[in-house]
């Protein structure tokens, strides 16, 4: 996307390959959707994680563990995205909702990644 700004339905191809990379514990491709020093903070209120090196370590720790899936499509504007997602840890019996904003750098890759949920969003799963 070099010399590009990214548009609308990259951001939600981002939203929809971050879900199903995390879904099969691939590190590596999650890790490749973030600029060099992008972030994560996941959740709000918990340390960012600055830097490819660092968001690797973050995700190895939790990649293929979750399913990840969108809930509706994600909303957009300019350069930034937000979804509403549904996470369920592999062998639980719960669900965890939770709100991920993202920013995209000019090339389209993940500058910020914040994911808003806490203990009042984890319920009972009815699936």
């Amino acid at each position: 996307m070099a010399d590009a700004k990214p548009d609308a339905e990259h951001i939600r191809s981002v939203f929809e390959r971050y879900c199903a990379l995390l879904t099969a514990g691939d590190v590596e491709g999650v890790v490749a959707l973030y600029a060099e020093q992008g972030s994560v903070e996941d959740p709000i209120g918990s340390p960012v994680h600055r830097g490819r090196d660092a968001i690797r370590a973050f995700y190895a720790a939790s990649a293929g563990s979750v399913a990840l899936e969108l809930e509706g499509r994600p909303r957009v504007a300019g350069n930034e995205g937000a979804c509403g997602m549904l996470a369920r840890p592999k062998g639980a019996t719960v669900v965890i909702e939770t709100l991920d904003t993202m920013i995209f750098d000019d090339d389209g890759l993940i500058r910020e990644m914040r994911a808003y949920w806490s203990p009042e969003t984890i319920r009972p799963d009815p699936a």
